[in-house]
């Protein structure tokens, strides 16, 4: 997508290496670059990111749950992260949660695991939406998700399992996937042409 080399780091959330090392490949399919990897794990965290300034910094997903107390303190300096970044931020799954808890949203459980290919309906035109049709088919693997919408974010995209599938900050740039696009395949490709219309947008910033 771009020749110049970027500076996008991945915020991994996962505790299974093969997760993460999945995710980190499909980002740089995605968007034709490489990618640098900081675990969530990692001391001073806070600080590193922030001193990195990444032209887009990626929340990945997570088998955690945002519900639990100590998952809560354990990831305190990622939610601090997007509480204060200058730089554009997107979340994935369980980094789009957080980011939603983070400007004070409530999480809800399903109850069971939402897996596989959705139908997710656009509320709003936006420029991130740009060469997509009006409904996207995306892949989902979540058992947690958003129960309103955050504080000063719009919702632009609602589907079946989730109200909030995509969010925006109305001031900053700082966007959420409930869903997976990195996952997208050669059949549904509609979720790698959002993260590129994402790291297009961020550019601009």
């Amino acid at each position: 997508m771009n020749q110049k080399q970027l500076r996008l780091t991945l915020l991994n959330n996962y505790s299974s290496s093969e997760k993460t090392e999945l995710t980190l490949r499909s980002l740089g399919k995605s968007t034709g670059q490489k990618i640098e990897l900081v675990d969530y794990r990692t001391p001073n965290l806070y600080e590193k990111i922030i001193d990195k300034s990444p032209d887009l910094l990626f929340l990945s997903g997570s088998s955690h749950m945002l519900t639990r107390p100590e998952n809560q303190r354990n990831f305190e300096p990622e939610t601090r992260i997007v509480r204060d970044a200058e730089f554009p931020i997107l979340g994935i799954c369980y980094g789009h949660q957080l980011i939603g808890k983070t400007f004070g949203a409530r999480l809800s459980d399903l109850g069971h695991m939402c897996r596989g290919f959705e139908r997710v309906k656009i509320l709003q035109d936006h420029p991130i939406f740009d060469d997509l049709p009006n409904e996207i088919r995306v892949p989902e693997s979540h058992r947690q998700a958003l129960a309103n919408v955050p504080i000063g974010f719009d919702c632009l995209g609602e589907s079946a399992s989730s109200k909030v599938e995509i969010m925006i900050h109305k001031s900053r740039p700082v966007y959420g996937f409930q869903f997976h696009p990195e996952r997208a395949d050669e059949e549904n490709p509609d979720g790698r042409v959002l993260i590129q219309n994402v790291l297009r947008l961020a550019l601009k910033t």
